[in-house]
């Protein structure tokens, strides 16, 4: 009876060690909160769209279009965690500047539904004309005069900074020029 209880104690303890000994390296991982999905999701993708409300407005029009912009963003209908900007972007100007397709939205990348997306222009092309910062109301009215009108600028971006609160802190205003 006692090589019976021997063995059994032996294999139990030899089972144990050997459970504990394979189980340490998923402890390992749990423990360190690194996890191997299956298939590696990769997301390098820059948010080269923006979602949001567009339309062709006069210029003087475009702060009806915030309106319109912040009755879309609801509490049905929030904007992403994730959101730092607001980004206006004007474009497919009339042939005296008083009229372009403005779109006001947040970035972000195309997705299975693009119908509402609007391509950001490429930011290698841009000319800077305001410096990411606080800027009032005057100098953002300064920069739209800094523009060269002649060379026939294609596209005007301003962005708008948030800060953790969702409430603008900076601004930034690029164009955009036919080559």
């Amino acid at each position: 009876m006692k090589l019976f209880a021997s063995i059994a104690t032996t294999a139990l303890i030899t089972g144990s060690i050997w459970g504990l000994v394979l189980a340490q390296p998923a402890v390992a991982e749990d423990a360190s909160g690194a996890k191997s999905p299956a298939t590696p999701v990769v997301d390098n993708k820059p948010n080269n769209y923006l979602r949001g409300v567009t339309q062709t407005i006069a210029l003087q029009g475009v702060p009806n279009l915030w309106d319109k912009f912040y009755a879309r963003i609801d509490e049905a209908n929030p904007l992403p965690q994730k959101v730092d900007r607001i980004v206006v972007l004007y474009q497919a100007f009339n042939a005296d500047f008083s009229e372009a397709e403005v779109t006001i939205g947040y970035p972000t990348t195309a997705g299975a539904i693009a119908s509402d997306l609007t391509k950001l222009p490429d930011i290698a092309d841009a000319k800077l004309l305001l410096k990411e910062g606080k800027h009032n109301e005057a100098e953002l009215t300064e920069a739209w005069q800094k523009i060269d009108f002649a060379k026939k600028p294609y596209a005007v971006v301003e962005t708008h900074y948030l800060n953790q609160h969702g409430l603008p802190e900076a601004s930034q205003m690029s164009v955009y020029y036919k080559q």
